[in-house]
């Protein structure tokens, strides 16, 4: 009996195999479906390239918008550091000192070169975070704002989401992303990571202070003031008189800080703590690329249309925070187990 057992056990283990073997091989994809994919990238790209030819048309109008404005900045900041001056002579520059740092190796670069290098390396970095699916962020004005005057937000917060605690020393370069993508780490980063972020991150500090020891002191009163800032404000501070704004805001930081660390999903950590950063801009909701579909683009173009194309002062884009938090999507950054989500969005997860 135990022969018998074990032979029809042996038996049924190689039917299983050969079966597996016969399998087919998943067929290669169609060239219809190939010729399909290329012909929908290619009018993302059309509608990109037209929203940012209407940019452009705007621009001309406004000394405070226009191409380049703020990579520009960044650039000279950048060689004015390699020529052993202070990057704070630059106009406009009133960052920390760890951007200019940053920026002095495309400071090698020629301007324009320098630019296409940091666009190209922002979208492959955009391309990874979304998997591929990256039409729907192209659309959104933060996110296309951002890639016309060349800031540093979208940068910043994909490389958080694509090192973790790694990107803590580049984080040093802009508080406000940090004070988004931070908290989150604190919790699911992993202590070796943070450990080895932290110890890279103190490690740039020390390499500032041996460049240029008095810089904090040089940011610090290059710094414009609070009045300032509040005008360019475009998350829920936007709803808030300027007068009550910095009490609300040594009130309400460490309370939204502390739901950043709790809460388990990357998107609604990020998303709350946009809401609430003290500092933000017209561009800020760029850092929730990642979850950015069609509702968010036709709010984020309602809120540049509200404001009449006028974005020095702000716009009300904290629309695209509360619609990102408001839609029931599974979270690619989410420690939640797959049998938290509903059946329907259960089978996507799993496909990817």
């Amino acid at each position: 009996m135990i022969r018998q057992g074990k032979y029809r056990e042996g038996m049924m283990r190689g039917a299983r195999m050969e079966s597996l073997s016969q399998s087919p091989s998943p067929a290669p994809e169609s060239p219809r479906r190939t010729g399909i994919a290329w012909l929908r990238g290619c009018l993302w790209a059309v509608c990109a390239a037209g929203l940012v030819a209407f940019l452009v048309r705007l621009s001309q109008g406004d000394r405070h918008f226009y191409w380049l404005y703020d990579f520009d900045i960044f650039w000279r900041a950048g060689r004015e550091l390699l020529a052993g001056v202070s990057p704070y002579r630059v106009r406009g520059f009133f960052s920390p000192l760890p951007l200019a740092v940053l920026f002095a190796p495309l400071a090698l670069l020629p301007l324009r070169v320098a630019y296409a290098v940091f666009v190209l390396l922002t979208l492959w970095m955009l391309w990874k975070a979304r998997r591929g699916r990256v039409g729907w962020a192209l659309l959104c004005f933060p996110v296309l704002f951002t890639l016309f005057v060349g800031q540093v937000d979208l940068t910043l917060a994909l490389a958080a989401s694509l090192l973790g605690p790694l990107a803590l020393p580049l984080l040093l370069a802009k508080p406000q992303v940090a004070f988004v993508t931070v908290p989150w780490m604190l919790r699911h980063g992993g202590w070796r990571r943070l450990a080895v972020g932290i110890a890279a991150a103190a490690v740039l500090l020390l390499l500032c202070f041996w460049l240029r020891p008095g810089w904090l002191a040089r940011w610090r009163a290059a710094v414009p003031a609070e009045q300032d800032y509040a005008a360019h404000d475009s998350n829920l501070y936007r709803l808030v008189p300027p007068r009550v704004q910095e009490t609300l805001v040594w009130v309400i930081s460490p309370v939204v800080l502390a739901a950043g660390v709790w809460l388990r999903s990357r998107r609604d950590s990020w998303a709350v703590l946009h809401l609430f950063t003290p500092i933000t801009n017209v561009y800020s909701a760029a850092v929730l690329a990642e979850w950015i579909g069609p509702l968010e683009v036709v709010l984020s173009w309602a809120a540049f249309l509200l404001v009449r194309a006028y974005v020095h002062h702000g716009a009300p884009m904290y629309l695209v925070a509360l619609a990102i938090l408001a839609r029931r999507a599974p979270d690619p950054g989410s420690t939640a187990p797959a049998r938290a989500w509903p059946r329907w969005l259960r089978a996507r997860r799993r496909d990817g």
